[in-house]
């Protein structure tokens, strides 16, 4: 794979967004007393953490992905 699909890439960065929507999410209803729609930062945050952890990936997946592109700048390189 050449370069990564959106597939790919929303599977390495799962885990940060997710942390991202949850804080965001908590920092809005409980300082803010945040509208309703602030909830879909909930659902969203905990659906992208829960996918990410059945969707598989151990450290050798993620090596194996980083390992592939720092070959791939240094070729360009």
């Amino acid at each position: 794979m050449a370069t990564p699909g959106p597939h790919r890439l929303l599977y390495v960065i799962a885990y940060p967004l997710a942390a991202i929507m949850l804080v965001f999410w908590a920092v809005m209803t409980f300082a803010f007393s945040g509208p309703g729609w602030v909830h879909l930062f909930l659902s969203l945050g905990l659906f992208f953490l829960i996918w990410r952890i059945v969707a598989g990936g151990t450290e050798d997946a993620w090596q194996r992905y980083v390992a592939q592109h720092a070959s791939k700048r240094k070729k360009d390189d």
